[in-house]
């Protein structure tokens, strides 16, 4: 059984667990019956699913920090049943002892676990509990220290199957975005071979990409089309498409389908011109989130970004002429920050033709450069314990904070610019006016209407009370201190 954990306090967007989906898949093509149990969207108890699925192992998946409450409680179910645990995704693989703290896990599959899975389900099926020998875990070892087994090679990606589909009820995952109202997240390539100083990339993924073979990718978004009336598709890559002549073959694979569906994806600042964002639009493409993360080149430069600089708003411009609608991702409270360099961020969003800015609080990721330097400088004191690991909450206090503005000129400038995102209504997508106030309160409406339907009104309470003070504090930040925005340079 593969479980993807549920969140607390925290809302969560209903996405596909691509990387459960992955092995699952790749388990069920070798013969083995997975049931794969996704507590974001599945009403039936933990009892009730273990009773009618009895698993011989169970992996569960921890992504973020905001689970970690849920992932310990199924996972104590299991381990109290004699059922072999074992831990997945970013963050166990980017903090394995830590996690291995925890009586209620066997073992962490570090990085891609298809082929670990394979292997781990063969020697459960011998009887075998030396896993030491299986590339790809941290296990205990007779004293009870993590021991490392040896690296996992990435596989060939060719190998895997298409996705099944049938592990998942789809439509529930469905999700409204620009252009289209049944939209799901897919991939075609993973890893990035970019390192910036703020991301697990070059840890988890070795700054690796790879891409999936196409003739994989246009089976599934065919199947979909056709099975579910899936309209839309956000590629999840962490990086769609490197050069020029990939766009061109990705674009022209798509367009061959000869379906009815847009995508939007995430790509680069100076990959592409207006040009290359024309023949992106004439093959489906509505939307594009860059991340521009910084207006300021010293920190672009201590992010080890790499991007043209001068390129950022003319990417922009390209966009907008196109007809595609361009996101801006920045990071404010950057270690280092200065209030100079917080303007020059946002004297270039002012410039910028969108108003879509997504702003992130900066959080030292595990995995990351950043984070690493951070801990060694003793700036940051290090994830030694889940249990008493405090959570961020992304919409309040900062526990942390690395820059030289003040909490308060932090949370105003956050504020600001997602209040702006919100009431924004001037998008135009296909000639047509869309509102990205309508989009938010849809993907609101359709996550508590699917609590209550699920007879979750726990759930449905505990979301409608953290948006609705959510909600609140952007609104106070962004409107009650008009001279620190007016410090900042903030004119609208």
């Amino acid at each position: 059984m593969l479980i993807n954990p549920e969140t607390e306090r925290f809302s969560r967007s209903v996405t596909l667990p691509l990387g459960l989906l992955s092995i699952a898949s790749y388990l069920s093509f070798h013969g083995y019956s997975v049931r794969l149990y996704d507590r974001v969207v599945e009403k039936e108890s933990l009892e009730t699913v273990a009773e009618a699925f009895v698993p011989d192992v169970v992996g569960v998946s921890l992504v973020s920090y905001k689970s970690i409450a849920d992932v310990c409680f199924v996972s104590e179910f299991f381990k109290k049943q004699g059922i072999p645990v074992i831990w997945g995704g970013p963050l166990a693989s980017e903090l394995p002892e830590v996690s291995l703290k925890n009586a209620c896990v066997d073992a962490i599959s570090v990085g891609e676990g298809e082929q670990t899975w394979l292997e781990l389900v063969q020697a459960c099926q011998r009887h075998e509990t030396d896993w030491s020998k299986i590339p790809g875990l941290v296990i205990r070892d007779p004293d009870g220290n993590a021991l490392y087994t040896p690296d996992r090679p990435f596989l060939d990606l060719g190998i895997l199957p298409e996705t099944d589909w049938s592990f998942i009820d789809v439509p529930k995952y469905f999700q409204s975005s620009y252009g289209c109202k049944r939209m799901l997240y897919l991939y075609a390539a993973k890893g990035c071979p970019h390192n910036c100083s703020f991301c697990y990339n070059k840890d988890f993924h070795k700054c690796r990409y790879r891409k999936r073979p196409m003739e994989h990718v246009l089976h599934e978004i065919r199947f979909l089309v056709e099975t579910y009336d899936m309209d839309g598709i956000y590629f999840a890559d962490e990086l769609w498409c490197r050069n020029v002549r990939e766009m061109h073959e990705t674009c022209d694979s798509l367009k061959s389908l000869g379906l009815n569906f847009v995508w939007g994806c995430q790509t680069r600042i100076g990959l592409f011109g207006e040009e290359d964002f024309r023949y992106m639009y004439d093959a489906g493409c509505r939307w594009i989130f860059f991340g521009v993360e910084s207006g300021s080149p010293r920190i672009l430069e201590q992010m080890n970004k790499r991007i043209a600089y001068d390129k950022i708003e003319q990417t922009f411009i390209d966009c907008k002429a196109a007809g595609i609608v361009a996101i801006g991702s920045f990071i404010i409270g950057y270690p280092g920050e200065t209030a100079q360099d917080t303007k020059q961020t946002i004297a270039l969003i002012e410039r910028l033709p969108t108003k879509l800015i997504n702003f992130n609080y900066f959080i030292a990721i595990p995995g990351s450069d950043i984070y690493q330097r951070l801990v060694d400088e003793k700036r940051h004191p290090g994830i030694s314990d889940f249990q008493t690991l405090e959570v961020q909450d992304p919409m309040g206090t900062l526990l942390y904070n690395f820059s030289e503005l003040t909490d308060r000129e932090i949370k105003v400038i956050y504020s600001h610019y997602m209040w702006r995102s919100f009431t924004t209504s001037d998008l135009v997508v296909d000639g047509e006016k869309s509102s990205f106030t309508k989009k938010v309160i849809l993907d609101a409406l359709h996550t508590a209407l699917f609590s209550v339907k699920n007879g979750e009104f726990g759930a449905f309470l505990s979301y409608l009370w953290f948006s609705g003070v959510s909600f609140l504090r952007i609104l106070f930040y962004a409107k009650a201190f008009p001279s620190v925005k007016k410090r900042f340079g903030i004119k609208h």
